[in-house]
């Protein structure tokens, strides 16, 4: 009987993150940033890419370097047009599960818990005031969460870094699977390392679980959702009170 292949074969040794002091103002265009490199390309990545490498030099040197050589690479990729970095972009993230940018999956794999961890997702977007993603992306989608994220302040803006947080275990696995991939947006994902600070030991134990086994693919009993790392959210008061 052979053994099971590990969720990313080729892995490589991340390096330690590096505690970078962040203003508000640095770490919101930190997470905007990464944020819109993330995201598909499209036919405004050209000046998606100045924005970001003018905003890179206001950032922490650690954190701007990773920032520009990915916008260095995707020039040079990009030189006859956007179509190859679309095309190197699909290849990445929507072929190869282990590189999804859906933060729930890495957690709940395709079983019936995902639904769960989706309205939790949802139901943060509300809860901070924004309209959570319906057509274009599922809410559990690591850019829109990012531009949550990098929109927020105050309490608000601790409520998104606190469900990022216990999600932190699937960017960390994306991370060493683009690391494996060799793949340029493994530095857009580094800076975002930096940006969140050093994961803890569980979210470390989960990320290694996670490498060794993949997401799971099945979950039996409603009451599994209660050991998975989801934030639990104050239930999303309507504008109106409810009358009779």
């Amino acid at each position: 009987m052979s053994a099971k292949v590990s969720f990313i074969p080729t892995r490589q040794e991340a390096p330690p993150v590096n505690a970078v002091a962040l203003t508000p103002e640095q770490r919101s265009a930190a997470l905007m940033a990464c944020a819109l490199l993330l995201d598909y390309p499209g036919d405004d990545f050209e000046e998606i890419l100045s924005q970001v490498k003018a905003e890179a030099e206001l950032l922490p040197p650690e954190v701007g370097q990773e920032l520009r050589e990915f916008c260095s690479w995707a020039r040079m990729r990009g030189v006859r047009g956007v179509r190859g970095v679309q095309e190197d972009y699909v290849d990445t993230f929507d072929r190869k599960r282990r590189c999804s940018l859906e933060l729930t999956y890495y957690a709940t794999g395709d079983t019936r818990q995902r639904g769960i961890a989706l309205t939790v997702f949802s139901d943060l977007f509300n809860a901070v005031g924004f309209e959570p993603p319906h057509r274009e992306s599922l809410p559990d989608y690591l850019p829109r969460v990012l531009e949550l994220a990098a929109r927020c302040e105050g309490e608000d803006l601790a409520l998104v870094l606190g469900a990022i947080a216990a999600s932190r275990e699937g960017i960390e696995v994306l991370h060493a699977a683009l690391l494996s991939l060799d793949s340029p947006w493994q530095k857009v994902v580094a800076a975002l390392r930096m940006v969140l600070g050093e994961a803890d030991g569980e979210t470390t134990e989960r990320m290694e679980r996670l490498i060794r086994q993949g997401p799971p693919t099945e979950l039996v009993g409603l009451d599994d959702s209660n050991n998975l790392p989801w934030p639990q959210l104050a239930p999303v008061q309507s504008d109106t009170a409810s009358e009779g």
